[in-house]
Formats: structure tokens, C-alpha cells, sequence
């Protein structure tokens, strides 16, 4: 649809395909001019898109050269492309599925993509294949979907990163896994007061931010109101809630609802345990530290107890799960866990296979997704 200015619709034939809407030239392509005055509607059958290439170009000509219906509207013209393809959105949680998207139907919708620039090149690219081959491939260029809608660049989410390299992890591996595409702010410690202390307000309860009570990762989302969030489990639910996995059988929940009360009690959970281990390390120290006998401190002992007992509760939860930690699917839990769970492998000289078979399977299998192997090269 043209509005405006009246323009010139030119097509010409794409190059080696012959047509016999009209005889052949020379240069065995031809050209149709197609005046477009203001409100007029140009109709492109597929037959003619698949052997036509069409454009309005630039008019150059000087303004006493054109016609008043050239000049109208100060020469401004607007154009309107409508295709028919059955691509519906919910606009209340920017849901999107149908022919034209990732997902088909309305029961695995995925989110709008917004601002993703890999996905709209890809768009790009299957518009201009489109448009030039003689024998383009529906199927094979536009089958599997694109999840953009406005072809322009929005700002990223930001993230900021802290010195807590486990709160750090938890956040990117959901962000990854959820395929949002974000950009790094330097990592930095919390402000300090003028007495050389932390802030105080900076202080939260472990519960809420990890392993540190002190350092923490803030998220600044790039929603219409600026969303910012602060700490890594109060990052990885706001995410849960507002970007939600992509409708595939390996990362989508069955039933996202029926899981909202276990993912608040594990999440709780894998900060015990982080704790735990947080406790074991620092006793650990202080027991190496200390020359008044070799025998290991009450403290320690303790400590060690407190450790062992909550891994034994995940190695629990893995033996049943059989896949990830909380059943088939991927869930947020995964994202809180599996960086805890990493750093005992790799710095408790108790963690042997042989007494936790079942996370050590579990972590063997998450360490090989796409992911974690991702966020492990860029460390």
C-alpha cells in the first residue's frame, strides 16, 4: 500500500528466469512500470515474487520535473507491506506462535524477541533470498520461524557483574540458556562508606543473594520501566517470571505453575548448601592456620557434618531425578545448583564418584551443554 506521494513501482525479471507474461528483449529481461498514486495498493501473486524482482526507487529528478501529484504531501510517501501468514502475539506477556514463528501453537508460544540482532539478520537475509532467487525454498528459509517482530535495535539488558564468581555463573547460565542476549558491565565491588566499610545497605540475607551477603550481581533490564534487580536469586526468579524458556521438550517445565513452590524450596536449598560449603572452607582455613594442635577444631568437624548432610539431600534429588536436578526438564533450579555443585567438585577433595554417583553424573551432563561450555571458554 502506497500513501503519499505518487511513486513509480518498477519490476524487472530476476536474472536466467525467463517468463512468458512478455516477450523476451535482448537482454532477455524485461521491465514494468506501475504508477503508484496516493492510497493505491500494489497485489504480488507468488508466481510473480518467485520470477519478478520490484522496488521504488529514489526519484532524483528535479522538483519543477514532477507532477503535482509527485509533489504532494511535500513529496513524502509512506509504504505499507502486508503478507498473509498466520503469526499471532499476546501482547500482555509478549507471547509469540503460528506459521511465521519458533513455535506453532499457542500452548508453546515462545517470547518476542526483542533486540536481537542475530535474529533479525537471519530475517534480513531470508527477505533479500527471497526476493533475488528464481527458485526459493519456502520451507527451508522461513519453516522454522523467526520470534522478531520490529526490525530495529533496542537496547540490551545489562548486566553488572560482582566479584561472587558462583553468583555470577547462576545468572549467565540462565541467561544463555534462556537465549536472551545481553550485554557485561565490569565487574566491581559494593560501594564502601567513608569509614572504609561496606555500605550498609548493600547487606542482605544469604537467602536472597548467594554466596556472598555482600557482593551481588544487579540486573538492569531493558523493559519499558527500567527494571532493575539485585542479587542473583531475586535475578534468576524475576527472569523465570518474565522470560520464559523456549517451548522445547529439553527446557520447557510440563507445568510452570504446579513448580513455583518446589523452585522456592530448592532455590532455598541450594543457598544452604552453598553456605554450608562457604562455612567449610572458612573453618577449613582456620583449622590449617592454627598451631595450637593438629587434631582438626570442633568448629571443623561441625562444619564438615552441616556440608555432608546437605550434599547428601542433592545427591538424593539427583539419584530421582535421573536427568536434571528436579526431573526432565531444565528448570531455574539447574541455574542456582549446578555452579555451587561445580565449585565443590572442583575444590572438596571429598567429592568422589564413587559417594555421590548420581551428581556426578548430573554435573558431567550439564557440563557438556552448549552453555556452560560457552560461559567456561569466556572465563
Amino acid at each position: 500500500m502506497s500513501i503519499g506521494a505518487q511513486r513509480v513501482m518498477t519490476l524487472r525479471t530476476k536474472k536466467g528466469k525467463r517468463t512468458s507474461a512478455v516477450e523476451s528483449t535482448s537482454t532477455g529481461r524485461q521491465s514494468q512500470r506501475v504508477t503508484m498514486p496516493h492510497n493505491s495498493v500494489f497485489v504480488l501473486g507468488a508466481q510473480t515474487n518467485m520470477e519478478w524482482l520490484h522496488g521504488v526507487r529514489a526519484d532524483k529528478r528535479p522538483s519543477q520535473q514532477k507532477s503535482d501529484e509527485e509533489k504532494s504531501f511535500g513529496g513524502e510517501r509512506i509504504s505499507l507491506t502486508f503478507r498473509h501468514i498466520a503469526t499471532f502475539t499476546d501482547q500482555s506477556n509478549r507471547k509469540i506462535w503460528g506459521q511465521g514463528a519458533r513455535q506453532k501453537t499457542q500452548s508453546r508460544a515462545g517470547r518476542v524477541r526483542s533486540g536481537d540482532d542475530a535474529e533479525m539478520e537471519a530475517m534480513i537475509t531470508a527477505f533479500g533470498r527471497e526476493n533475488h532467487q528464481t527458485e526459493f525454498d519456502w520451507q527451508a528459509e522461513y519453516g522454522k520461524g523467526f520470534d522478531v517482530i520490529d526490525l530495529v535495535t533496542r537496547r540490551k539488558p545489562r548486566l553488572h557483574l560482582c566479584l561472587n564468581k558462583v553468583a555470577n555463573l547462576r545468572i549467565q547460565l540462565s541467561m544463555l540458556e534462556r537465549k536472551i542476549s545481553y550485554e557485561i558491565e565490569e565487574k566491581t565491588a559494593q560501594p564502601e562508606s567513608a569509614g572504609g566499610r561496606r555500605n550498609p545497605r548493600h547487606r542482605s540475607k544469604a537467602w536472597s543473594h548467594g554466596l556472598s551477603n555482600i557482593e551481588k550481581p544487579i540486573l538492569h533490564d531493558a523493559d519499558e520501566e527500567a527494571s532493575e534487580i539485585e542479587g542473583d536469586l531475586a535475578i534468576l526468579f524475576y527472569l523465570d517470571k518474565h522470560y520464559p524458556y523456549e517451548g522445547t521438550d529439553e527446557s520447557r517445565p510440563q507445568d510452570p505453575a504446579s513448580s513455583g513452590s518446589q523452585n522456592f524450596s530448592r532455590a532455598a536449598q541450594s543457598n544452604e548448601l552453598l553456605f554450608s560449603w562457604q562455612n567449610l572452607r572458612t573453618q577449613s582455613q582456620k583449622s590449617e592456620s592454627s598451631t595450637s594442635s593438629n587434631r582438626p577444631t570442633s568448629s571443623h568437624g561441625m562444619a564438615i557434618a552441616d556440608f555432608e548432610k546437605d550434599l547428601v539431600a542433592w545427591e538424593v534429588y539427583a539419584k530421582e531425578s535421573q536427568h536434571f536436578i528436579t526431573g526432565k526438564d531444565w528448570t531455574m533450579i539447574d541455574c542456582a545448583f549446578w555452579p555451587v555443585l561445580n565449585e565443590i567438585v572442583h575444590h572438596w577433595g571429598g567429592f568422589k564418584v564413587q559417594r555421590y554417583p548420581a551428581l556426578s553424573a548430573y554435573h558431567e551432563r550439564v557440563l557438556g551443554r552448549e552453555s556452560v561450555q560457552q560461559l567456561l571458554e569466556d572465563e
